[in-house]
């Protein structure tokens, strides 16, 4: 199963992950991070998107004429969130 780690101020994808399960993936956030479950695959260029309203879209500064980024417009499922200190 696919999931996304999301700096929750800011939306950028950490990372994205292959885990059996949330119990695994939720073993690599980080205080002021999010857990989505989504998507069909592992992206290796997380730094042209970032989440929105769970949904993963191109950040403002991507250059336009990149079409078909891959996870473009993939919903995503909220699992786990957390706090600034990490609750």
């Amino acid at each position: 199963m696919i999931f996304r780690i999301v700096d929750n101020a800011s939306g950028a994808i950490v990372v994205s992950l292959d885990q059996p399960d949330p119990t695994t993936a939720a073993h690599y956030l980080k205080p002021g991070e999010s857990l989505f479950a989504g998507g069909d695959q592992l992206m290796i260029d997380d730094a042209r998107l970032h989440v929105v309203d769970a949904v993963i879209v191109r950040r403002p500064n991507c250059p336009p004429e990149l079409d078909g980024l891959a996870g473009e417009g993939d919903e995503l499922t909220l699992v786990l969130f957390t706090d600034n200190e990490g609750d």
